[in-house]
């Protein structure tokens, strides 16, 4: 009897651990900024055992790793502190596990959304005008200087009007390109509005 206890302790306990790696480890889209890319590959060459980071990638990190040669427990038993490290400094955000002993846990694939058709700009159409063209620089400099999650689309009509937009929506872009169609289409009396850009591509049919 005491030897089943023992067995259907051991069993719960392992259950609830991988329970808790799961509900520790990050999921979704992401890309660290330059600051905690640097800070990542410096975790990389210690003896790394977790590195947890904020949901945006950007905004705060911290790793746990073994200054000895041998450490006691395991990388996951380091997992809470580095997410505690993180969290410090998230300015409230969540922070979630991105490695785990030099291994990458983080799940990045999501099922693709299918990118929708809309008009694209073509040449042979009509052509841009020198005020369109004017704007459109103008619209370059707020790319140049927008946040990494921010995304910027331009679009254009046939009589000159032009529409600008900005979102935090990751690709394919499907409201932003709406969006901005719409806004074209309100100010021109011309619905032939294309899309002209997405953030500093030019898009052309």
């Amino acid at each position: 009897m005491k030897y089943f206890m023992v067995l259907i302790l051991a069993l719960f306990t392992v259950g609830c651990n991988n329970a808790t790696f799961t509900d520790m480890t990050g999921s979704g889209p992401i890309t660290l900024s330059p600051r905690i890319q640097q800070s990542y590959d410096e975790y990389l060459k210690s003896n790394p055992r977790s590195f947890a980071v904020t949901e945006d990638g950007r905004t705060s990190w911290g790793y746990y790793y073994c200054g000895d040669t041998e450490c006691r427990g395991t990388s996951h038993d380091s997992m809470p502190k580095a997410i505690r490290s993180c969290e410090k400094y998230a300015k409230g955000k969540f922070c979630k596990i991105y490695d785990v002993g030099g291994e990458i846990v983080w799940e990045k694939s999501i099922k693709p959304e299918e990118a929708i058709k809309v008009d694209l700009y073509n040449p042979n159409e009509f052509e841009i005008s020198t005020g369109q063209k004017v704007e459109f620089d103008r619209y370059l400099d707020l790319v140049s200087i927008k946040s990494s999650d921010v995304n910027l689309a331009f679009a254009i009509s046939k009589n000159g009007e032009i529409a600008r937009t900005r979102s935090q929506e990751a690709a394919p872009y499907n409201k932003l390109k709406l969006t901005v169609l719409e806004i074209c289409r309100a100010k021109s009396s011309d619905d032939k509005c294309v899309l002209y850009a997405i953030n500093d591509k030019v898009l052309v049919k």
